[in-house]
């Protein structure tokens, strides 16, 4: 096989082992939380509820990605590869050092797109959809206001322009992405073992349980999807929850009304006026 036909199979294997872990890890998680549940009391009608307003969502976040961006993002991120747009493009390294250091451009730059947007009124308006859900389970992951989607999947665009990040290290890091982003928000019961053999390097569950916290101090921290280091580096990193159930949500959206697919895609309007989220 030559070499062009060998990655794009490559490519074509890593966008459907995307696929697979958006679907089949989610149904996964959602299985886990009946299995090992991190709260009681939750039955499943309660839960079924909750996950609707959230996928709802969510399937309003892939009408308006279909309808900004089609099929073009693999298109443009193809043409830039060809065209060898990028930073790493020009350093004469190997391809694998290449690889890694493209990971890590993304990987912080995911970091620092996040960051902004607990910092920018506007943006943090909008990513405090996701935060303001009081019952945080592999639902949230997917409820996202889907401007917020635009424009991460535009933040992510501009980091692989900048650093000539290859398409299969673009695909490589949704798939880790999307699956860590399940484990972090799914309602499991997670041993403490994991933050003392993981947290030196990476985000676990009970890292990303503070940023959910509705005290802003832990809200602001913890960032880093992957890894912890970068909240290690800016001096944004809190340490484990110890409570089982941590207390999750925003104290100013706690209203039902926030919570109907409605309310969340109607809530950078409604919201705006508040002193504080």
């Amino acid at each position: 096989m030559s070499e062009p036909l060998q990655q794009a199979h490559w490519l074509m294997l890593l966008r459907q082992a995307a696929g697979i872990v958006l679907f089949g890890g989610f149904v996964v998680a959602f299985a886990a939380e009946f299995a090992f549940p991190r709260r009681r009391g939750a039955g499943p009608l309660g839960r079924l509820a909750h996950a609707r307003s959230n996928l709802l969502l969510w399937l309003a976040g892939i009408a308006v990605m279909s309808a900004v961006y089609g099929g073009s993002v693999m298109l443009l991120l193809n043409w830039l590869q060809l065209r060898g747009v990028g930073l790493l493009t020009m350093l004469a390294l190997p391809a694998a050092v290449k690889g890694v250091l493209a990971f890590l451009a993304l990987d912080i730059g995911d970091y620092l797109f996040h960051r902004l947007s607990h910092r920018v009124r506007w943006l943090w308006l909008l990513h405090a959809v996701h935060h303001s859900d009081a019952h945080v389970d592999v639902t949230t992951n997917l409820r996202q206001h889907p401007l917020h989607i635009v424009l991460a999947q535009f933040a992510k665009i501009l980091v692989c322009a900048a650093f000539g990040v290859p398409v299969a290290v673009f695909l490589l890091h949704e798939v880790i992405n999307i699956g860590v982003a399940h484990s972090h928000h799914a309602a499991v019961a997670w041993p403490r073992s994991i933050d003392r053999v993981f947290a030196w390097l990476l985000i676990t569950p009970r890292m990303h349980w503070n940023h959910h916290s509705p005290e802003m101090a832990r809200t602001n921290s913890n960032f880093g999807v992957i890894f912890s280091v970068w909240d290690r580096a800016f001096g944004t990193l809190t340490q484990p929850v110890a409570d089982a159930d941590p207390p999750t949500g925003l104290h100013a959206l706690g209203e039902a009304r926030w919570h109907s697919a409605w309310g969340m895609l109607a809530t950078p309007w409604r919201a705006r006026r508040l002193p504080q989220l």
